[in-house]
């Protein structure tokens, strides 16, 4: 009778055990799927809200979206660019941005590309700098193809655009591994009252810019958010120093910094918790 009454509890724990097991591994090829199916594809439109503390009352909830790391090439092919661009361009922005990293191989700088992303416009007007990987590629046929599709190249210099006599000033650095950042130049000239965004492939900059000339918000991409990030854990992989900019809204040394989770990705192809992104920033006026 003992052995009996023993019996069933342990075939119960068998099948609390196989149970358990099933679910573990439909969670691990749910992930799967999820990391190569799903998210690398699913693009994310967040509007994060930046309070800048000399924004004139014109340019208050100005809007700037930013696109980066398209990494155009084997893995990343014209069909996803385009939805790319018709995303951004649903956005409505009063800017479109693009800090770098356009291609990951020489034959994607081609024709097609360079129509894909000519669509991409704003009423301001379209502003870029170069990436590493388009150093690694050709920085001279990725900067042409830029150029031709309508994008002002900022490396080593601003724009002011203007709003009701008051003035928004856009500036670039070259990119921090393969070229050399010259912030006195990029800013040469802007009045002390004019705000300042900075536009700069790596976030990683931030840490080694100077404290002078004054830089209110930098716009960066690179990092791709790490394209894993394990669930209340790390991110495996980052190709930066200074972790804390892996992605989002952080503060620097000098200035707050925004890293986008970027467009495209570098093989292997997956994402997971970490879906590709358009950040759409609306700057608006810091009171005291």
């Amino acid at each position: 009778m003992p052995d009996a009454e023993k019996r069933p509890s342990k075939l119960t724990r068998r099948r609390l055990l196989k149970v358990a097991g099933l679910s573990v591994g439909a969670v691990a090829l749910g992930g799967v799927i999820d990391g190569l199916f799903i998210e690398p594809w699913w693009v994310d439109l967040p509007r994060p809200v930046v309070s800048l503390p000399m924004l004139p009352e014109p340019w208050d909830a100005v809007t700037i979206a930013h696109v980066t790391d398209i990494h155009a090439g084997r893995v990343v092919k014209l069909d996803y660019i385009e939805k790319v661009v018709r995303m951004t361009l649903e956005a409505s922005a009063d800017v479109v941005v693009f800090t770098g990293d356009l291609v990951t191989r020489t034959d994607a700088i081609t024709a097609a590309l360079g129509r894909a992303i000519a669509r991409l416009r704003a009423p301001l007007g379209q502003f870029a700098v170069l990436g590493n990987h388009d150093y690694w590629t050709d920085a001279d046929a990725v900067t042409s193809l830029l150029e031709d599709a309508g994008f002002v190249m900022l490396t080593s210099r601003h724009v002011l655009l203007e709003r009701a006599g008051r003035k928004l000033c856009l500036a670039g650095v070259d990119d921090l591994w393969e070229g050399e950042q010259h912030l006195d130049a990029a800013l040469a000239g802007v009045d002390e009252d004019v705000p300042r965004v900075l536009l700069c492939h790596n976030p990683d900059y931030a840490e080694v810019m100077p404290a002078g000339p004054r830089v209110d918000l930098m716009l960066c991409g690179h990092t791709h958010g790490g394209q894993v990030k394990i669930p209340f854990g790390p991110r495996p992989r980052l190709p930066i120093v200074h972790r804390k900019y892996a992605a989002g809204l952080n503060r620097g040394p000098h200035c707050p910094v925004y890293t986008s989770r970027g467009v495209g990705m570098l093989a292997p192809a997956v994402r997971f918790n970490c879906r590709p992104e358009i950040p759409v920033i609306t700057l608006k006026r810091a009171h005291a």
